[in-house]
């Protein structure tokens, strides 16, 4: 739901907004996001001791919970909540003065510099209210409810999504926009405590104490994690300055929708993956290490499919997709939405096969990804003067490459325990054969319908890809028992509409 309204309000924007607000909201909206990586690493880390904690009981997810986890988890969640009081007013604090020293050398033309002041402001402030709600998303997740908090999420984001739609069609500008997200992250603080206390009267029946043992080594790790995130912004949130500085605001928005379309791809394909992490942890704690690699491998196909399915899509009908999402002109091009295509599918199986790594208390991916960040500013630098934006997009696939697209992979099934061929007989030949025949299909549709419309064009390909895709999904993700379970609810479905006489 988040992912489809945030591309439906993107070609609002597109349309409703002059094209230097427009620059200005994705540069701000961008600044913002970077801006999570003040949380230093603590929700990652307080939210992988959680289930460590809860895996004391056992790996089952719906196992109740012994005293010692109770009192660990209890305690854990008050140390959390202090902690996340202080941060709080630290975030709004240190991304308000970081935006100071950046937004006061931006030169405007329509907009004024107070009008931008007061939605970043703004914006500031819903961090800060997204830093304070983090402990209990994290006990949310931490206990095995990844799901419910996903869906408090997906619903206010919803909501905030149609809220901003319709403030930019009634004429609202930045600030409108600023104020809808604000409010969208109150409500999301409010409803997933209630939530917590709801699902789990067991864990605020305790009253629970700042405990310095059950932190013990938080620190350490959370600083880890922060140097992970550190370099994963560097890498995929400078790319705004870099264009800004040399095109001006007006040259964000075409560059930044390819990679918002794929980015979401690559959110949809890694979403399993991430859901799982607590239960590896859970797993791993409980020394079940067959479930373990059953979650990673199937994690991994799932990921691996999505994106493959979806280069096919891209490749044979990509300029009637953005012809009909954004209108003629905001095309960034093959070459550039090609490049974003690689790097997010390699993208997605790295984080996908670290994260499961990092479930285990395994946070070795500090240097890498702070090299790929490094890397990633000095090729830009460079490449943007030569090549344009072209050049931007390859200095972010070259500078994963070289680091964190092979490191990830290799150290993570290490760390699992899963040889590496069997990880390419068994997850990544499977998906290319697969993918491979559904770029075929929709290669041969997109020949034959050449001269017809870009909507027909594009339902061509989508709906070629669309079945090999479900039959992958068939053979390769699910279990033999699920299969079993949708071949009885389809031989079900079909008596109720075509009854035997």
């Amino acid at each position: 739901m988040t992912i489809v309204l945030g591309l439906v309000l993107l070609p609002v924007l597109f349309r409703h907004l002059p094209k230097e607000e427009l620059g200005v909201w994705l540069l701000l909206g961008q600044s913002w996001a970077a801006m999570g990586i003040l949380d230093l690493g603590i929700g990652v880390t307080l939210t992988r001791r959680i289930a460590l904690a809860k895996g004391k009981s056992g790996g089952d997810p719906n196992a109740p919970l012994n005293a010692e986890s109770l009192r660990d988890i209890a305690d854990l969640v008050e140390s959390g909540r202090r902690i996340y009081y202080v941060m709080s007013a630290a975030v709004f604090l240190a991304s308000w003065i970081a935006g100071f020293f950046y937004l006061r050398h931006l030169e405007f033309g329509q907009l004024s510099h107070s009008t931008v002041w007061i939605a970043w402001t703004i914006l500031c402030a819903s961090q800060a209210f997204a830093v304070w709600a983090t402990v209990w998303t994290c006990l949310l997740q931490g206990v095995g409810y990844v799901g419910w908090d996903a869906l408090i999420a997906s619903f206010i984001n919803a909501g905030a999504l149609l809220a901003q739609i319709i403030a930019v069609l009634c004429g609202g500008g930045l600030v409108a926009l600023a104020t809808v997200a604000a409010i969208g992250a109150l409500a999301q603080r409010w409803v997933t405590r209630w939530l917590a206390k709801w699902r789990r009267p067991d864990l605020f029946s305790l009253r629970g104490h700042w405990n310095r043992e059950v932190l013990r080594g938080v620190p350490s790790l959370a600083i880890r994690a922060w140097l992970t995130a550190v370099g994963t912004v560097l890498v995929f949130n400078t790319d705004q300055f870099f264009i800004a500085a040399a095109k001006g605001a007006e040259g964000i928005p075409s560059f930044r929708a390819a990679y918002v379309f794929v980015h979401n791809i690559t959110v949809l394909a890694v979403s399993v993956g991430l859901a799982s992490s607590v239960f590896i942890s859970h797993y791993w704690q409980a020394g079940d290490m067959v479930q373990v690699r059953r979650l990673i491998e199937r994690n991994c196909r799932l990921g691996l499919l999505v994106m493959l399915c979806t280069c096919a899509v891209v490749i044979t009908a990509g300029q009637s997709l953005f012809d009909l999402w954004l209108g003629h002109g905001n095309f960034a091009g093959y070459r550039i939405l090609v490049i974003f295509l690689i790097s997010e599918t390699l993208e997605a199986q790295s984080y996908i096969i670290s994260t499961s790594s990092r479930a285990t208390n395994d946070e070795a991916f500090a240097i890498s990804s702070l090299a790929a960040g490094v890397l990633k500013i000095a090729l830009a630098a460079i490449l943007i003067r030569t090549q344009g934006l072209l050049g931007l997009a390859l200095a972010t696939m070259i500078a994963l490459l070289s680091t964190n697209h092979w490191y990830m992979v290799w150290r993570g099934i290490r760390r699992l325990r899963i040889p590496l061929m069997e990880y390419f007989k068994e997850v990544v030949l499977p998906t290319i054969v697969w993918s491979g025949a559904a770029l075929l299909l929709a290669g041969g549709i997109a020949i034959a319908l050449r001269q017809a419309s870009d909507l027909t064009k594009l339902a061509g390909a989508v709906s070629s890809v669309g079945v090999i895709f479900i039959l992958a999904l068939f053979r390769l993700v699910m279990s033999q028992h699920e299969r079993a379970t949708v071949r009885i609810k389809a031989a079900a479905t079909l008596r109720r509409f075509f009854p035997a006489r």
